[in-house]
């Protein structure tokens, strides 16, 4: 016996009973309405897995009885499928987005009525699963995946959990690598603490006010920072794009270290701040160790003091072509998270999909992956994902092959222009158009990126 409980909301006694029949017949436990009143009682005393409603009632519309229904919530716990014998686009699409799972229209096909029930009311099952899963699991934090990269990568977070010593994280962009200075975090007994994130030009600017040209947008934004930091002792600091911290903010991560205090602006008194420090980079620690006329992206040449404490526990993450057998487990990961956190739409990946994922280079690393999956769960149509994925692909290689090309015709104005734009869309596209994190990764404070933004004629939340 099928455990579902239907209610069947319409005026007309007629389809009323036959309806109920026929679900009957089908194992359903079925009530049934024949008005907006009688179906509010019916609602909340039998929290029904899937109703079945019709627009036309003569005490209130269908439409009228959703929104008051979704209102007090009611529309969590049940899948609702509109009926109507003069029903509109307009009418439909208003249903839709108010919550409504279907909508069908009148004269009612007895076949229909019963597969649109077995898919609301899996589709109900699967929504209170994702649900109860989202409360009962904790966050995944730790490296995902079997490979013996990744294997390695849990054990080394594991073992550096129990000290406290300064840890260099590099590795290619998208790899992971705020997401492993978490999962130390997390691991550590610093976990009950604060984990705090910033790019080395947000530090720069708080150590250093006076060389800020921005200094009255950013007082706030200085005294907001200086506020976690302190409220952060004990816990964890992660500087991404460390290579590009000036040398008074070095010297002020040396004080930390070696004496578990620190000078800020507002506080010219040492204060006490004990935390452990991750160094997040692009680039290896022999680079950090060069002369900055040779990487000019280092605006000041590494203190020595400091590059020997990050040479002390120097973590690589690899890139996802590196453990491609990772795939599979990955997939499963961002699906569900997709699923529980953003209410997406189950869908599955065939093996062929999968291979396909296997064989791909991926430029961007598990970041891309990600996007690549939250953009077929969001457009699919079917239950499992096959055949699409070699056009997914192929957009995403045509993608990349536009950010290589170079065009020597125009002047090296015009190219560097060009070649902002393009990766400065590209981060937009990786981090869903948050600015403050295209901010962090990039290097460039938010203020003079959404100037940059501007000026280029990009769209945060559109990105060509």
């Amino acid at each position: 016996m099928k455990p579902g409980k239907l209610l069947i909301v319409d005026d007309e006694k007629d389809i009323r009973n036959l309806m109920k029949e026929i679900f009957i017949e089908e194992g359903y436990q079925v009530e049934t309405a024949a008005n907006g009143a009688q179906a509010r009682t019916a609602w909340r005393k039998q929290l029904p897995d899937v109703v079945f409603l019709d627009v036309w009632m003569p005490d209130i519309d269908g439409i009228s009885l959703l929104k008051e229904l979704r209102k007090d919530e009611l529309l969590e716990h049940t899948n609702v499928i509109m009926m109507s014998g003069h029903g509109t686009i307009e009418t439909a699409i208003e249903a839709t987005k108010l919550g409504a799972y279907d909508f069908l229209e009148k004269p009612l096909s007895m076949a229909k009525l019963i597969v649109t029930a077995e898919r609301a009311l899996e589709h109900h099952r699967l929504n209170q699963e994702n649900r109860l899963l989202k409360q009962k699991l904790p966050d995944q934090f730790l490296p995902i995946g079997k490979s013996k990269l990744m294997q390695e990568l849990r054990d080394t977070i594991e073992r550096l959990a129990k000290f406290s010593m300064p840890v260099f994280v590099s590795g290619d962009p998208g790899t992971g690598k705020h997401h492993f200075a978490h999962a130390l975090h997390k691991t550590s007994e610093r976990h009950a603490h604060a984990f705090i994130s910033l790019n080395a030009q947000e530090l720069n600017s708080l150590i250093e006010p006076e060389k800020d040209s921005e200094l009255a947008v950013h007082n706030a934004g200085r005294t907001s920072l200086e506020t976690q930091l302190r409220e952060a002792h004990n816990g964890t600091l992660a500087i991404a794009n460390v290579e590009k911290l000036s040398r008074p903010a070095q010297k002020w991560l040396m004080e930390i270290i070696t004496t578990q205090t620190a000078r800020l602006p507002s506080h010219p008194e040492p204060t006490v701040l004990n935390l452990r420090i991750i160094g997040i980079s692009r680039k290896s620690l022999d680079v950090l160790a060069m002369p900055t006329d040779v990487d000019l992206s280092i605006p000041s040449r590494f203190k020595e003091d400091l590059l020997q404490r990050f040479k002390v526990m120097p973590i690589h993450i690899p890139a996802l072509r590196q453990h491609t057998e990772d795939i599979p487990d990955l997939i499963d990961y961002f699906v569900n998270e997709f699923v529980t956190r953003e209410g997406l739409e189950y869908r599955q990946f065939t093996v062929g999909a999968q291979n396909l994922l296997r064989q791909y280079a991926w430029p961007g690393n598990l970041k891309e992956l990600q996007n690549l999956i939250q953009r077929l769960l969001i457009l699919g149509h079917n239950e499992v994902i096959d055949d699409e994925i070699k056009a997914a692909l192929t957009q995403v290689e045509h993608s990349s092959q536009q950010m290589a090309a170079l065009d020597t015709s125009v002047n090296l104005k015009e190219a560097k222009d060009r070649l902002e734009a393009a990766y400065l869309s590209q981060l937009l596209r990786e981090t869903a158009g948050n600015v403050s994190e295209t901010a962090k990764r990039s290097g460039i404070d938010r203020t003079n990126l959404y100037r940059k933004l501007k000026a280029l004629g990009i769209d945060p939340k559109n990105p060509i």
